[in-house]
């Protein structure tokens, strides 16, 4: 336990310089780059390299006399190979599963992040009586404005979600995703790879069933604009994902960390619950056209 905090603290002090040269232009990214959850992968990838290197040495001083040896003596080399190889095969595992959770949480801080920023533009829209300007309301409802700040976090996490044929693709919306994916890389001259497929919609079908977004309610007011947010206000936007276990093995001793969760489709199936929140300054909207005048020409 010492070492892991240990080597925990050393992570912290790499992440931190690194999150202060991204933080001004990626504040998001600072975010995820000092989050708990990314230090706590990297101690993991850590220790798990550590563990490499030291039974790396030991099989090749173990195997040092058998090396000018006769052939005779290879096959206890053999062996003892063999009775490592699990330990080899369980840290590289764990390696793996790691570094895929650090991206996972590098894209639910990015997801917060395409939250926030479409909240911020939607709010100020007027969508009639049910939802009037600076008004959100928490609602699925396809029209309204909830539902726009939680498919932009959707979408950003639709790549790294699970495309697991026992999940129901997304149907139209699935398509519609697919479609666009593959004009998008028609466009730039690109054939379509063999992953734009139906795998994609389970894809999106994953990540809308598994991604939760909460808004923050605006600052309570005495006035008739209470529950109302105001131009320049704060929008403080949560995004919970669960994110997907895809590595055998690996994913089962993740499964009891914090946040660890048993998946309801397909049979062993896990996720880790991740979490990030983002804030961003209500873009507001101009009530009126500024009419600019320009001087007249001198001829």
């Amino acid at each position: 336990m010492a070492v892991c905090v240990a080597l925990a603290g050393c992570m912290a002090i790499v992440a931190w310089p690194l999150a202060a040269a991204v933080g001004p232009r990626s504040p998001w990214l600072a975010q995820a780059f000092t989050s708990r959850l990314f230090l706590s992968c990297a101690a993991v990838l850590v220790v798990c390299a550590v563990g490499l290197a030291v039974i790396a040495a030991m099989l090749w001083q173990a195997g040092r006399p058998y090396r000018t040896a006769g052939r005779g003596e290879q096959g206890v080399a053999i062996l003892e190979f063999a009775m490592a190889l699990p330990f080899l095969l369980m840290l590289s595992l764990l390696m793996a599963q790691a570094s895929l959770v650090m991206v996972g949480n590098v894209c639910v801080h990015y997801a917060a992040f395409c939250a926030a920023r479409t909240a911020i533009v939607a709010i100020p829209q007027d969508y009639g009586s049910s939802e009037p300007r600076n008004l959100i309301l928490d609602s699925d409802d396809v029209t309204g404005k909830k539902y726009r700040v939680q498919l932009s976090a959707v979408t950003a996490l639709a790549p790294v979600s699970c495309g697991s044929e026992d999940i129901t693709p997304a149907g139209v919306g699935g398509d519609a995703y697919v479609n666009g994916v593959t004009r998008l890389l028609s466009l730039q001259g690109l054939d379509q790879p063999a992953w734009a497929d139906e795998r994609l919609s389970r894809k999106l079908a994953y990540a809308a069933a598994h991604t939760d977004v909460t808004i923050d309610p605006p600052r309570p007011r005495t006035d008739d604009e209470d529950g109302y947010f105001q131009d320049n206000e704060d929008v403080r936007v949560t995004v919970r994902h669960t994110f997907y276990l895809s590595v055998p093995t690996a994913a089962r001793i993740f499964r009891f960390m914090p946040g660890g969760v048993d998946l309801e489709f397909g049979d062993g199936e896990y996720g880790t619950v991740m979490t990030a929140t983002y804030a961003m300054p209500n873009e507001g909207v101009q009530d009126y056209v500024d009419i600019e005048t320009f001087p007249q020409d001198a001829g």
